[in-house]
């Protein structure tokens, strides 16, 4: 690894920490609502994408596999909206389910 390169892994990994301290915090503190799931969902589509671009360098991989990778971080965000919107019901059909 070049010094740069190490440099711009150390500076998207600090990113990253910062990001995960500010979701923390904020899953802490912040209002509850959609603003704050709104925000949730942004950061964790945000770091999904740094981390499959930076660290599992998937820019240079074959479409398929990046596509399915980035597929995955909108599936993720929007079932996190979802559970705000719909929690009430998910967790009753899922209490019916395993219940």
């Amino acid at each position: 690894m070049s010094p740069t390169s190490a440099a711009h892994a150390e500076r998207i990994w600090l990113l990253l920490l910062g990001l995960t301290a500010a979701g923390a915090w904020l899953g802490e503190t912040g209002e509850r609502g959609w603003a704050l799931s709104l925000t949730v969902a942004f950061l964790i589509a945000f770091k999904g994408r740094l981390v499959i671009d930076h660290y599992m360098e998937m820019r240079d991989a074959s479409p398929t596999i990046r596509r399915v990778l980035y597929a995955f971080i909108v599936v993720v965000p929007v079932l996190v909206l979802l559970s705000h919107g719909f929690g009430d019901v998910i967790a009753r059909v899922t209490a019916r389910v395993v219940g």
